[in-house]
């Protein structure tokens, strides 16, 4: 059976796109050295969000001035004021906070030693006077390697409906 023109054409492409979808597939599946160290650290975040643990949560966060972190068209500026804005979301809250996550983390590398982590989740807790509430959010970290490991420099988290 002859190929004509038409048919090589189609079959060379049909190739060449599965041998791309395959290559993809190898490298989506092999996660890169930063995103191996930076999983962990997540999940250790996770663990002391839904235990209402600042410190633990925060301990990630460079502690310095310049750190930066975006919240709803607000910039806190500095890990302390940061840690003293944490303590207050958190102190109204009853229980464990609880987070499903509505998407898997997007990791970018976007320089030696700078990656970019973004987390698209649903946060549900309850309010001291039993109040049920939850919202979807988004929050991006962008994190340095340092000679103490990967810390977050720089953040951005913005709600659909802000917690109270």
């Amino acid at each position: 059976m002859r190929l004509t023109a038409a048919r090589l054409a189609i079959w060379v492409l049909c190739t060449s796109v599965m041998l791309e979808a395959s290559a993809a597939g190898r490298v989506a599946s092999e996660p890169s050295a930063a995103e191996q160290a930076i999983r962990p650290i997540l999940a250790q975040m996770f663990r002391a969000a839904k235990a209402l643990d600042a410190a633990g949560f925060m301990a990630p966060f460079l502690h310095s001035p310049n750190l930066v972190f975006a919240i709803n068209g607000r910039l806190i500026r500095g890990w302390k004021p940061l840690y003293a804005q944490q303590l207050k979301w958190w102190a109204h809250r009853k229980g464990e906070l609880h987070y499903n996550e509505l998407g898997p983390v997007e990791f970018m590398a976007v320089a030696s030693g700078v990656e970019i982590t973004t987390l698209h989740l649903y946060g549900r807790y309850v309010l001291a006077d039993g109040t049920v509430c939850g919202s979807a959010f988004v929050v991006s970290y962008v994190w340095k390697r340092g000679p103490s490991g990967w810390q977050i420099i720089y953040g951005h988290e913005s709600w659909v409906h802000p917690p109270g």
